[in-house]
């Protein structure tokens, strides 16, 4: 999948699906307030394992580092919402 590009060229942030961890999926915006949405409810269904940080065109992939110092990639559901736990 591409990062879709707004009327700037700017290109979205992305996640992996949280079904199968490997999907990417673009992250959505809140109109409301210009922030991310989230969800804290859904799970994931996979073993998160680390990923190259760029999609097939080379776009960014939003990514965490994990307590054993690799890199993992956000989490979203079907909506491009990230899943956090507060």
């Amino acid at each position: 999948m591409q990062a879709p590009a707004d009327q700037n060229f700017v290109r979205a942030k992305m996640g992996v699906l949280n079904t199968d961890g490997v999907t990417l999926v673009t992250i959505k915006i809140d109109e409301s307030n210009g922030g991310m949405m989230v969800n804290e409810t859904d799970t994931i269904s996979f073993t998160m394992t680390p990923i190259d940080q760029r999609d097939e065109n080379f776009n960014k992939v939003l990514l965490w580092e994990g307590t054993d110092g690799l890199i993992y990639p956000w989490v979203c559901n079907a909506n491009g919402e990230v899943l956090i736990d507060l």
